[in-house]
């Protein structure tokens, strides 16, 4: 999207100063955090490096669930079909705690 339009505001320090905290908080630009809060969303703080670490961990483990469902004997269709289901359960939750921690909310403001 081109951005043509100029925009200029004035803020006391205390302002600038908050603007600028939220905005690294959120791992965003200030210019970034402002137009997610003018399309009605607020930004979540950017997880710590732990949240990163165990999300690679859950996906290690779901790709390990996986591995061992193409390696599951191929006759017993019904193991097969309980490890498949089980690798879509830890898909989900991955994706889950991924939409818990790192996409923003849509903000409740009144004057929308």
């Amino acid at each position: 999207m081109k951005r043509s339009i100029k925009k200029q505001i004035w803020l006391s320090r205390d302002e600038a100063e908050m603007l600028k905290k939220k905005a690294k908080k959120a791992c965003l630009s200030e210019a970034g955090l402002m137009r997610f809060l003018l399309k009605g969303y607020e930004p979540k703080e950017k997880p710590d490096e732990e949240f990163y670490y165990e999300m690679s961990r859950i996906g290690e483990l779901a790709e390990s669930i996986e591995s061992l469902s193409r390696m599951a004997d191929r006759d017993n269709e019904v193991q097969m079909n309980l490890l498949r289901e089980e690798v879509e359960r830890w898909h989900r939750f991955q994706a889950a705690i991924e939409a818990r921690f790192l996409t923003p909310d849509e903000a409740e403001l009144k004057w929308r």
